[in-house]
């Protein structure tokens, strides 16, 4: 083989390796908003709720994201949206862009949400609050409030990020059971925001039928096959990073979310709306 066919081989192979791995990194730093729909079975007696579409929010972190989400929503349409913090960064002093977000998201549906420990860190949470409230959405602070549908009522409860306690999270943590059981209604359908997913133990003495989450983005990085690498409270390998999982006769829904409050990128995790349809058994 002459010298200029050699070198013609090794400039192919060189471009070829180039694409795959332009390929490879467009495939990994995927950024474009899904839609992933699950279904949860209703507890007896509930069936009036059957039906019933829940669209989460979770971990915007301030993300430009309102078009896509908008379309998103128009498309499935949901019967209540819950926001389930990190709607913005700790350090956002502008925050116009979660606000219009969440003003649009409550144009669409009844919108609750309970904050994230982003919120609990900005010393622009009051603002973000009474933005929100001005915007239509229903701001719970280990606090409920109700729906009603074809008879059946939905209690939603919005609780607090454990970084909120003044005692510290495992003080606040010791409490969640007791506060939920506090908030949740007899013979309503109990739906609790929650921020953290790894709380599933205190969730199901707490006695939520149905629980909302988000916080660990993920996994941020979800390597194909191995599955999600990293979250916060779970470490390294996490269990509870994206899906429903059972907690005793508890379902915790926990969202990849929408943004990234981190400054590593989100590997084979793209943006995610959750939608949740409610099924009579």
């Amino acid at each position: 083989m002459d010298r200029h066919k050699r070198q013609w081989k090794a400039g192919a192979l060189a471009l070829a390796a180039g694409a795959a791995l332009c390929a490879g990194a467009v495939w990994a730093l995927q950024g474009e908003l899904g839609v992933t729909h699950y279904e949860i079975l209703l507890p007896e007696g509930l069936e009036g709720l059957d039906g019933l579409r829940i669209a989460q929010i979770s971990d915007v972190h301030s993300a430009d994201i309102q078009k896509e989400l908008q379309a998103a929503l128009r498309e499935e349409p949901p019967d209540l949206i819950a926001f389930t913090g990190d709607l913005v960064n700790r350090e956002d002093r502008d925050l116009s862009r979660a606000i219009s977000l969440a003003a649009m998201a409550a144009q669409i549906a009844p919108a609750y949400y309970a904050p994230g420990n982003h919120e609990a860190d900005s010393p622009c949470y009051p603002e973000l609050r009474e933005g929100l409230e001005k915007a239509g959405v229903t701001v719970l602070e280990n606090e409920n409030a109700q729906l009603q549908r074809n008879g059946a009522q939905v209690n939603i409860i919005g609780l607090l990020d454990l970084a909120f306690h003044p005692q510290g999270r495992e003080r606040a943590r010791e409490e969640l059971p007791g506060l939920i059981q506090d908030l949740t209604l007899p013979g309503a359908l109990n739906v609790a925001l929650s921020h953290r997913p790894s709380l599933l133990e205190e969730y199901a003495a707490g006695g939520a039928d149905l629980v909302f989450s988000g916080h660990a983005h993920g996994g941020q990085v979800r390597v194909p096959v191995v599955g999600p690498l990293f979250s916060t409270d779970e470490g390294i390998f996490p269990d509870h990073t994206a899906g429903v999982y059972p907690a005793g006769e508890t379902w915790v829904v926990v969202s990849r979310g929408l943004g990234n409050g981190t400054p590593f990128p989100r590997l084979w995790n793209a943006p995610e709306l959750v939608a949740v349809t409610l099924r009579a058994s």
